[in-house]
């Protein structure tokens, strides 16, 4: 447990954190009282939420994303994403979120000690800002019950008032899950109160204190303290919904109660949804920019699953989620060897381990991009038993592939002899040009190509700026994704819980028969519209190449040379920037509706935070878990791929739960109780970290519970 250490501290401590500037400046605000600053206090609390460190912001791709399957490594995928007997995973964003409910959420009760310390006629201006920390703190608090099943809280932020150094656990229960629903629903009646004078957070409100904008740069400070009233509302009830969604099968009653008590004051357009706002700045060390987050761009490509769906689907999305590869007329690479080794395109020699002989096979389109522009988009198999396939009628386990050719007279294995092989000449097959010649000399016995068929991520919407640096390594590389921008100008928006999602829920429970106002469908079209409304948007505010750069090629000064850094793909960006906001409306149209289309769009909605799909997936069985061997055997429909052990072909699981940190010694005595109990839970497992266990309200936990 990491608590004790946020309870050491004193109230006096908050008053000195951050930027003495900005403590002037409020400071010198008259309606600011005492020594310190409540609407500070606040933003030191929650500034860069659900993004405040760099395990935090990278754990989106390289673990959460790769459980979710939207990520592979590049190599191929690995074993430590998924579980087998002895050796468990679990998210790693679900960490974030214990620390923070100790961390951020000492902060938060410490704000609203300080207001309730104050003389009522000072603590007046803040009692909205106090209402506001509590939701906060419950948000907080909610996503570390449910994926842990107990946690600190009644006494965690005691030290203080009460002198509780060795706090208990609470084990998660319908009843304290309808306590934190009295709690949060007692925040958000202080704020419909609609108490006068309120003190303007502005900036200091990274949640709802700006207007959005759609474009680069630094939006505005809201400033109107009775709109972000209602904003607050419309959160806290709409997240109330959620938790009541999550608890629904195994607290049906206070479903019921959630529901009646929030209809009509949910988000109702886009514009309600809360997002963290937070600088892109692109200085070392921000959470926006570290060698981890730059990863995304250098080491993954997007999963062959994912962008089959998107695919079969026709989603006009594609583009903006995912990187071209090699595939496109326009590559100089592949031109070549259209050039003077066209059969490499249609066949390639393969070795077969069991029978030790090689063999010719046929390539079966995949290289025929003439005929499908959108080979430019591809996937790599998420399952780490496929990592080496490579060739024919299997290349889907590795991002690249690399064509060697040699001398008519090479030997393999013969260094000396190779190296007098002198150059060779080739024939082109093809049409004879100025960079292709008739013929064309090759000057050493061998040469090859690498090309990448897996696409990359868009990583601008993880990373500032584009990257640390312009180049393709692992040490704050952006993998060649355009320009680097720099001037700290970037406001990136995370997600908390938005409109798209809230949408997807309701028509999912208006699916099911729940009575949520409007028809299934209406909530369905309207939850994929904004979310595609909200890409293209976002596409433009982070920079995507593929959205807002015009030229094909970047000049890049400090190396003299020109690099292609937005592949030119036919019907996508070859004549224009790609925007796919003329086409939302008919594609929304083409849907149908039915439980998988639903969790499906949560799916692709849900890239930039992929966390979300696993409550989705353990609150509804979806998407199906499919045994995929080759491309050939793909299915149908939303799916993820059955992982296996890379090299003993053993199946994985997912994990279902987290199992909780260790604590300090002196509290050894309280930990080991609440883990007891947890053990004695149906369906949590027969270990602690036994991961692929369950906590009480996922499908698995009520099967166990026979409900």
């Amino acid at each position: 447990m990491k608590i004790t250490k946020y309870l050491i501290g004193g109230l006096a401590a908050l008053a000195l954190v951050g930027c003495k500037d900005k403590m002037r400046e409020l400071n010198s605000d008259p309606a600011i009282v005492g020594d310190a600053n409540p609407a500070y206090m606040f933003f030191d609390a929650v500034q860069n939420l659900d993004y405040s460190s760099r395990s935090a912001s990278s754990s989106i791709f390289s673990s959460e994303g790769r459980l979710m399957q939207y990520f592979v490594k590049y190599d191929g995928a690995v074993n430590d994403t998924y579980c087998k007997e002895g050796s468990y995973s679990a998210p790693g964003q679900i960490g974030e979120y214990y620390t923070w409910l100790y961390s951020v959420g000492y902060k938060l009760v410490s704000l609203q000690r300080h207001i309730d310390a104050m003389t009522p006629e000072a603590a007046l201006p803040y009692q909205d800002l106090r209402a506001k920390a509590g939701i906060m703190k419950v948000y907080h608090a909610f996503r570390v019950f449910q994926n842990y099943g107990a946690a600190v809280y009644s006494q965690a932020f005691n030290a203080i008032t009460e002198g509780v150094t060795l706090p208990a656990y609470d084990l998660f229960t319908k009843e304290v899950y309808e306590s934190l629903d009295d709690e949060l629903a007692g925040y958000i009646a202080v704020l419909a109160q609609a108490n006068e004078n309120q003190a303007a957070l502005g900036a200091y409100d990274p949640i709802y204190g700006y207007e959005p904008i759609n474009k680069m740069g630094k939006p505005n400070a809201r400033n109107k303290p009775n709109d972000e009233r209602v904003l607050w509302q419309k959160f806290g009830n709409s997240y109330r919904l959620y938790m009541a969604w999550i608890m629904k099968a195994a607290d049906p009653a206070r479903f019921d109660k959630v529901l009646a008590e929030t209809k009509g004051k949910w988000f109702e357009t886009a514009a309600d949804g809360a997002y963290s706002y937070q600088n892109g700045s692109n200085y070392n060390g921000t959470p926006y920019n570290s060698n981890g987050n730059n990863e995304i761009s250098v080491l993954y490509a997007v999963s062959d699953n994912f962008v089959s769906y998107l695919k079969e689907l026709g989603d006009p999305r594609l583009p903006l989620l995912a990187r071209a590869n090699s595939l496109y007329a326009d590559n100089k690479s592949l031109q070549w060897i259209q050039a003077y080794f066209p059969d490499s395109l249609q066949q390639h020699m393969v070795y077969d381990k069991d029978s030790k002989t090689w063999n010719l096979k046929n390539w079966n389109g995949v290289f025929d991009f003439e005929a499908d522009p959108m080979l430019a988009y591809q996937g790599i198999s998420p399952n780490p038993f496929d990592y080496d396939q490579e060739n024919p009628g299997e290349f889907w386990g590795q991002r690249n592939f690399t064509f060697r050719f040699y001398h008519p007279n090479y030997k393999p294995g013969d260094t000396e002899g190779n190296k007098k092989l002198g150059p060779w000449t080739v024939t082109n097959q093809g049409v004879v040009s100025e960079d292709f010649p008739a013929t064309f000399t090759v000057q050493n016995a061998d040469t090859s190509f690498t090309l990448e068929l897996g696409s990359r991520p868009q990583g601008r919407y993880l990373v500032a700026g584009g990257g640390k640096s312009f180049s393709n390594d692992n040490n704050g590389g952006n993998g060649y994704d355009g320009a680097v921008n720099d001037n700290g100008e970037i406001y990136f928006r995370r997600p908390l819980y938005t409109y798209p999602e809230f949408c997807f829920m309701m028509a999912y429970l208006s699916n099911e028969g729940v009575d949520t106002g409007a028809p299934a469908d209406e909530w369905f079209k309207n939850g994929v519209t904004e979310a595609m409304k909200e890409l293209q948007t976002d596409a433009i505010r982070y920079g995507v190449q593929v959205a807002t750069n015009s030229a094909a090629t970047y000049y890049y000064e400090t190396t003299k040379s020109t690099y292609v850094v937005n592949p030119k793909v036919v019907g996508v960006n070859d004549t224009k920037l790609y925007d796919i906001t003329d086409q939302i409306t008919s594609y929304v149209n083409g849907l149908v509706l039915s439980p998988e289309a639903i969790v499906g769009q949560m799916w692709i909605y849900a890239y930039n935070q992929p966390i979300k799909m696993w409550d989705w997936w353990r609150l509804t069985d979806y998407p199906k878990i499919v045994d995929v061997k080759t491309p050939a055997d793909r299915p149908t429909g939303l799916y993820w791929v059955k992982p296996q052990t890379r090299t003993e072909g053993e199946n994985m699981d997912w994990p279902r739960r987290g199992n909780l940190p260790g604590t300090k010694a002196a509290n050894n005595a309280n930990f080991n109780a609440i883990r007891n109990v947890l053990l004695e839970q149906p369906g949590y497992g027969t270990t602690y970290n036994q991961t692929t266990g369950c906590i009480f309200w996922d499908q698995l936990g009520l099967q166990q519970q026979g409900l």
